[in-house]
């Protein structure tokens, strides 16, 4: 890793991350300075959503992760599985949840990886890596044919 890399993962305006550069959806409050991740994977846990009012979020778990594409760092960072929060209800996440989620499915995702070093636990989430801000301006999320955004 370069001088300039090391100096980027410890300016303060990243906080703890393992983005390599700054990225354009760092800009966004929601963002927590990942690398942007495209990936392709397979629906393994569905949790119950969690809802505060008409805004939830949509807690899943994919594993058998292919990297499409990604910016900000290498592919290898990117684990097998990793555990999805997805906004949904808002103009901050997806407009409505995503229709018929089932484990054993595929789906393809766009957002921000936070590597399991990183990611906060939680109940629903004892330790793996997430990928977060799938939604506009940053992320979708592609499930049966329907493109979530």
């Amino acid at each position: 890793m370069s001088q300039d890399q090391q100096q980027v993962l410890r300016h303060p305006i990243f906080g703890h991350t393992l983005a390599n550069c700054e990225l354009p959806h760092h800009k966004y409050a929601l963002s927590l300075k990942g690398p942007l991740v495209h990936v392709k994977a397979v629906v393994k846990r569905v949790e119950p959503d969690k809802l505060d009012g008409h805004v939830g979020h949509m807690h899943f778990l994919i594993d058998h992760i292919e990297v499409v594409t990604i910016k900000g760092a290498d592919k290898s960072l990117v684990l097998p599985e990793a555990f999805c929060a997805v906004r949904f209800g808002d103009n901050l996440g997806l407009k409505q949840r995503i229709v018929g989620l089932e484990e054993g499915q595929p789906i393809e995702m766009q957002g921000e990886y936070i590597d399991k070093n990183h990611a906060y636990a939680t109940p629903d989430n004892p330790g793996d890596p997430v990928l977060h801000f799938t939604h506009h301006p940053v992320g979708y999320v592609l499930y049966h044919d329907k493109r979530y955004e």
